[in-house]
């Protein structure tokens, strides 16, 4: 017998890649369904990405709804799914699919299983028996903020495995949003998998990989491509016989798929509506700068430190990708300037780290840096905007690079030893641009988006007024004189 698997991971909210991509998938699916092939068809998680606003004024349910159009078996929450979507949204999500969404590795706060999830799932195609679970990446101290208590994927993978072979499975089928290399782990620790599909790295795999008689493919990201995994199963020896797979394009000047477009146009007037809803009206422009001191990013770094009072308050300019214009301001706004669904995070600090970053923030190495990954959804890093701290800058007669003289937090000079609450956010303690940020203690994330945390407070004007005072003075020894760094 031969399962034909169509798959997608990681489109992250590509919507025009993805009409054109249903259209592909939904053809060849048709095809191999008149032939008379068996096919399955799963996503493997990112399905949406809040930086999207189709997404952020839906909080996703437009991409569940487009993904009922397109028809599925099955859906594994990913990171971007399971983090940024509140938890309360998850069962209309679930509900609009019209698809089995697969829990394995996730339980409410008490350990109890998701109700409108399912560990697994027993498909029966031509008498034989297909068993397939999902897991998702274990964020546990960002899960924690959101009342969820992620399991070990590798653990559920081989208890889920071994269960399922229990149950007379023939074939037992992963997917995987864990990342490349953890589906090779999961394929040598738990060798009753017959195949991994995987996602969350976006890799564009030419063809299988094996780890040991487990198969592991991969199909890209965006809606660029889809997967079409062929598995060969001699059906009286009760074993995989052969797996092969292969990344399908997606025509990029292709049509839309015809039912997928229909329920996205049905969708737009409620989507417009959300994202004209008016936000605040601002007396002057809030700019950004990437490379200097800027009112914006000074306004968005008051903002957490207002939500969640520490020491010191640490944020990247780079997570505002443009500035915000003098008068009504709306959703659609600040998402376009703040579209980062990165979180609120609480650590504790030395004096030293402390010290240590905002020596490297300074450089155009670190400020200039790409950002990639982790929820960063920008272009440059951008220099450091701080709250509750101010930094004398010595420029020197002849250096080519700043150097802090003095580091003031909360008015006292900082003390080197000494353990400073910091509000601060997800990308820089998970990136490795800041390493001093990894040595953290007591570390919290919070429940909302940083940009839901800006669109609170955008009306505060004694917020706003605060934001214009300087936090990095610069001090020229050879002159004896100070000015903006």
């Amino acid at each position: 017998m031969r399962v034909h698997v169509l798959h997608t991971n990681d489109v992250h909210s590509q919507v025009e890649n993805y009409l054109r991509l249903g259209a592909r998938l939904r053809a060849l699916r048709e095809d191999l369904r008149r032939a008379g092939e068996a096919v399955l068809t799963f996503d493997i998680g990112d399905l949406m990405d809040r930086v999207r606003p189709e997404t952020e004024a839906t909080l996703g349910r437009v991409n569940a709804a487009l993904m009922a159009a397109l028809g599925y078996d099955g859906w594994v929450f990913g990171n971007n799914e399971g983090l940024t979507i509140p938890v309360s949204e998850w069962d209309d999500l679930v509900r609009l699919s019209g698809t089995t969404v697969f829990g394995t590795n996730l339980r409410t706060r008490s350990g109890r299983p998701f109700a409108s999830m399912a560990d697994f799932r027993v498909f029966e195609l031509e008498g034989v028996r297909i068993g397939v679970f999902g897991v998702t990446p274990n964020y546990e101290v960002a899960y924690r903020a959101l009342a969820v208590r992620p399991l070990p994927p590798l653990r559920m993978a081989r208890e889920m495995a071994c269960r399922l072979r229990a149950e007379g499975c023939q074939l037992v089928l992963a997917l995987s949003h864990l990342g490349l290399p953890e589906d090779h782990r999961m394929a040598a620790e738990v060798p009753e998998i017959d195949v991994i599909l995987g996602g969350h790295t976006h890799h564009f795999l030419p063809g299988v990989e094996w780890e040991g008689r487990t198969a592991i493919f991969q199909a890209g990201k965006h809606a660029l491509a889809f997967g079409h995994t062929v598995i060969e199963l001699d059906v009286a020896a009760r074993r995989v016989t052969d797996v092969r797979a292969e990344t399908v394009p997606v025509p990029l000047d292709g049509p839309p798929d015809a039912a997928m477009a229909q329920v996205y146009e049905a969708w737009l007037p409620r989507i417009s509506a959300s994202l004209s809803q008016p936000i605040a009206h601002l007396t002057t422009p809030l700019p950004v700068s990437l490379e200097e001191e800027s009112l914006f990013a000074n306004v968005l770094v008051e903002a957490l430190m207002d939500a969640y009072p520490a020491d010191i308050g640490i944020m990247m300019a780079g997570a505002l990708g443009a500035s915000l214009l003098a008068g009504d301001v709306t959703l659609r706004d600040v998402l376009g300037a703040c579209s980062t669904p990165t979180r609120p995070l609480l650590l504790t600090l030395t004096g030293r780290d402390l010290v240590a970053i905002l020596e490297k923030s300074l450089q155009p190495a670190y400020y200039r840096r790409q950002g990639i990954g982790f929820g960063f959804r920008g272009g440059w890093i951008g220099r450091l905007a701080l709250a509750g701290a101010r930094v004398e800058v010595e420029a020197g007669c002849n250096a080519d690079e700043p150097r802090i003289r003095q580091v003031w937090i909360r008015g006292e000079p900082v003390q080197l030893h000494a353990a400073y609450r910091v509000v601060t956010c997800e990308y820089l303690w998970l990136s490795p641009v800041y390493r001093e940020f990894k040595a953290g203690r007591d570390v919290e994330v919070k429940a909302p988006l940083v940009r839901e945390v800006l669109l609170s407070r955008l009306r505060d004007a004694r917020l706003l007024e605060r934001a214009r005072d300087r936090r990095y003075i610069c001090v020229n020894p050879c002159e004896g004189r100070e000015g903006p760094a």
